[in-house]
């Protein structure tokens, strides 16, 4: 059952980031909430909830959502050229810096509907053909476009799932509540040892943009077990551009910088509500 909680650590977010849903304004209720497809998201530590606040599905997304609610391929505008979206899946997330700025009273900045990608990603790891070798194709591609982009299902707790939303609806003067199956829950995992944080391992990363990714696919791929997977596509028929595939941005949120030193690690909770 979806429940929304609005807490904020101050010990890590200073100072605190005061928009809370009651008194956001109708320009941001509209920008974030009032759309056919919304969400918001909730970002853990360690030690609990750290904040939440509303995503942002970008026009590329929505030109996403549109081909695939439709079943059928169409001209793609943001960016213009990247086509039949038919085969893309929402399976990849990426952290960046350039969520905020770095003035005494720091601003959130975006996001906005025609953003294409995040303002300045970080990097999860290294990693190419030549050091990922395992061998069955369901546990590779972990790491993407220069190590820019992680599976959402690549560690123990990243997940994808539909879960249950309460709706209210006034029917006849009298309010109901009705539950159905509406909201797709992403659960990513950003481990301690990953990001560059810095020029090194030991940090820190000033967290505060993340996005969600179409990604590619082709279905069917026998590995070496003899089993069929769905895999990232090769854009030119080697199995190294498996590693550099079409991607678009789908969703992306900016929030107040966390500070995210060697030892830490975050959990992110992206709810898409349809």
């Amino acid at each position: 059952m979806i429940k929304k909680v609005l807490q904020v650590d101050e010990k890590i977010l200073t100072p605190l980031d005061t928009a809370k849903t009651e008194n956001i304004t109708e320009e941001e209720f509209n920008k974030h909430y009032n759309k056919p497809v919304r969400g918001y998201v909730v970002i853990s530590d360690q030690d609990g909830k750290v904040l939440e606040t509303p995503n942002l599905v970008l026009l590329s997304g929505r030109e996403f959502i549109a081909q695939k609610l439709a079943d059928i391929t169409s001209a793609s505008l943001l960016p213009a050229g990247n086509d039949d979206l038919t085969n893309f899946k929402i399976r990849y997330f990426g952290v960046g810096t350039g969520g905020a700025d770095a003035s005494s009273t720091p601003n959130k900045i975006g996001p906005f509907d025609n953003e294409l990608d995040l303002r300045k990603p970080g990097k999860f790891a290294d990693v190419s053909i030549d050091t990922d070798t395992t061998p069955v194709l369901s546990t590779r591609y972990q790491y993407i476009n220069n190590g820019k982009l992680k599976k959402i299902q690549s560690d123990l707790g990243g997940a994808i799932e539909i879960v249950k939303e309460s709706h209210n609806i006034l029917i006849n003067g009298s309010e109901v509540t009705i539950d159905a199956m509406t909201t797709i829950k992403y659960t990513l995992i950003v481990r301690k040892d990953e990001l560059y944080k810095k020029s090194t391992q030991s940090g820190p990363f000033a967290f505060n943009e993340a996005a969600l990714y179409a990604v590619e696919y082709e279905d069917g791929v026998v590995s070496t077990d003899g089993l069929k997977y769905s895999i990232p596509a090769s854009t030119d028929g080697t199995e190294l551009a498996r590693y550099s595939p079409r991607v678009k941005c789908f969703a992306r949120f900016t929030a107040l910088t966390k500070w995210l030193e060697e030892q830490d690690s975050l959990k992110i909770e992206w709810y898409i509500l349809t």
